[in-house]
């Protein structure tokens, strides 16, 4: 592994891009950050040995802009990328961007005025859509407001998409010290949330949609249907967890329905070979310990039920009702 161009001074923001197999967006993820207003940060690009051209794209990257830093590495997987940006990183608060993403020129500037004239340990965007071709998505919802938010409110809010990301966030580097994203597992921004928002006290909304998500045809999501896939109802049960252990009613009987959702989406996936496998039946185990929480908890509701119906039905809806029209 070889990092890069190490700057002269410790910059205000790191920015962390994981590389892999992104050869046609990977100029336009890093042309969006480098035309940033706010000036003072490091751009660390992780090659996690992607087999296509580019290791050379991120390489003449770091030969034109002296923020670029490239770390090129035997291939760990997009936790592992992440983690490999983090144990260099050298700015005093951390961001990350997904390499066939792109941010608006103003990203990193209003999210950290937001985070710090509020004394957040975090700050969270909006996000906007696009396809494929850089075309805005059909359906799009807007779901925070301008506002400073403590962890209890956080962690109530913890299933809606903004704060489930790690991409559409701006995090004070303390965060991180000591925790790292799970390698070998799907879903791992999910899995990491209860973590993170443990570790804050304030988190700063800001109600733009600064942060492009591109709804990628080869992502995870829509990637072919494998036991693995499994792993979110696993990453949702630890969301589940943390809504137990603060007492967040509606939040766990939320979860508990995604997770069942989640379950049962992809079991009609899998031949009946694969729903054999052991990953079914610990799901299953996870299911039914869930659904006891929910039973002692008295979670199970008519008001959480239909809340949770409404966000089924549409994520727009449910805040609106939830917060009021933003």
């Amino acid at each position: 592994m070889t990092a890069e161009k190490k700057p002269l001074k410790n910059p205000e923001i790191s920015v962390i891009v994981p590389v892999y197999k992104v050869e046609k967006y990977l100029n336009e993820c890093i042309d969006s950050i480098l035309a940033q207003t706010f000036t003072d940060f490091e751009l660390i690009l992780v090659d996690d040995g992607s087999p296509d051209n580019c290791p050379a794209m991120c390489d003449a990257a770091a030969q034109r802009d002296e923020r670029v830093r490239v770390i090129h590495q035997k291939n760990k997987g997009l936790s592992g990328a992440r983690n490999a940006g983090l144990d260099i990183a050298r700015g005093n608060w951390i961001g990350f961007v997904d390499s066939d993403d792109a941010v608006v020129p103003t990203f990193y500037e209003k999210m950290h005025r937001a985070a710090v004239q509020s004394g957040a340990e975090m700050a969270v965007c909006d996000i906007l859509g696009i396809d494929e071709n850089g075309k805005k998505c059909p359906f799009q919802y807007d779901l925070l407001k301008n506002e400073v938010i403590d962890r209890e409110e956080a962690i109530r809010r913890m299933k809606l998409t903004p704060y489930v990301h790690v991409t559409t966030k701006l995090y004070r580097k303390e965060v991180f010290e000591d925790l790292r994203f799970p390698v070998g597992k799907n879903y791992e921004d999910a899995y990491l949330a209860p973590e993170i928002f443990e570790r804050v006290t304030k988190v700063a909304g800001v109600r733009e949609r600064l942060y492009h998500y591109r709804i990628n045809s080869g992502g995870i999501m829509k990637s072919k249907a494998s036991p693995r896939n499994l792993c979110e109802v696993e990453a949702n049960y630890a969301m589940f967890r943390c809504a137990e252990k603060h007492g967040k009613t509606d939040v766990l009987y939320f979860e508990y329905r995604m997770m069942k959702r989640i379950f049962r989406h992809d079991l009609r996936q899998l031949s009946a070979e694969e729903r054999n496998d052991p990953l079914v039946g610990q799901m299953e185990e996870l299911l039914a310990k869930a659904w006891e929480s929910v039973r002692k908890h008295g979670a199970a509701t008519l008001e959480n039920r239909f809340h949770t119906l409404c966000y089924f039905i549409s994520p727009q809806l449910y805040f609106d009702l939830k917060y009021g029209k933003s």
